[in-house]
């Protein structure tokens, strides 16, 4: 067992080999492909998160989902090796923290299957591991959270590409290995272009969106990402309309740039 990448990928993704001291619930990704067993992690999830109704519980949990994705991505990219990640050894932690309710997960065993050493081989390797894990593990689990809350698939997958585009996007950046640059770059045009749509249960790949980028709200001469699909935060207790959201009109986010703007400036008392 490899500690160092352990700990790399607990620090950025959340995953561990143990479950976390402080969970509050803890579940089995087996038992929550089930509507009922869904159900029940959504009670318990609910409150915490203080969402009004489930289908932003549902947006919240495909966006916490997005880290174990993005550790599957991490690893093969940069280790070319990943850990086994299924139904029968996923656990989902519910946290809660500072009044919010971070997810965390752990695998009950961390059983690390690495990529052959040849570029061909490895290729092979990392289209199955992306077929099997996406196939097999994630959408079992944002299917049974469809039907437990009434979010349609779509909008579930659709919180993960932000968060890939964006991670992506700072991986390439921070990085002068060209070989990792190569692999990020076509892992990541596989993810995208290279699964077919039943993998996700869906009519398309939903990776396979537009990078959108908007003006930052706090400085005219840099870009942000537009966030693909909502988040849903306006669906929970004193939340609202996200800056990034797609569903904010361009001239209330060109307002909201002014107000943030203009109060930035303002001496503080």
């Amino acid at each position: 067992m490899n500690e160092a990448q352990i700990k790399d990928i607990g620090s950025k993704f959340d995953l561990y080999p143990s479950p976390p001291d402080e969970a509050r619930y803890s579940f089995t990704a087996q038992d929550l492909i089930s509507v009922e067993g869904m159900r029940a992690f959504m009670d318990c999830y609910r409150p915490l998160m203080k969402a009004l109704d489930d289908k932003a519980v549902a947006a919240y949990f495909g966006g916490w989902f997005s880290s174990v994705a993005l550790a599957v991505q991490y690893s093969v990219s940069l280790y070319s090796n990943v850990p086994v990640i299924n139904l029968s050894n996923l656990r989902i932690h519910l946290i809660p923290a500072s009044g919010y309710c971070r997810v965390a997960f752990s695998l009950d065993s961390w059983v690390i299957d690495p990529a052959p050493a040849d570029e061909q081989g490895r290729v092979t390797w990392r289209n199955k591991v992306f077929t099997e894990f996406y196939r097999n593990t994630a959408s079992p689990l944002l299917h049974a959270m469809s039907a437990a809350s009434g979010l349609r698939l779509g909008e579930i997958w659709g919180q993960l590409p932000s968060k890939f585009n964006y991670y992506i996007e700072m991986l390439a950046a921070g990085s002068s290995n060209k070989e990792f640059l190569i692999h990020v770059q076509d892992d990541y045009s596989c993810l995208r272009k290279g699964l077919a749509a039943e993998v996700f249960q869906l009519p398309r790949n939903p990776f396979e969106v537009e990078v959108r980028k908007i003006e930052s709200l706090a400085d005219p001469e840099q870009r942000v990402h537009m966030r693909n699909r909502c988040c849903l935060y306006y669906r929970t207790e004193g939340g609202s309309v996200c800056y990034t959201c797609p569903r904010l009109k361009e001239e209330e986010r060109a307002t909201r740039r002014a107000e943030y703007r203009i109060q930035a400036a303002s001496p503080q008392v």
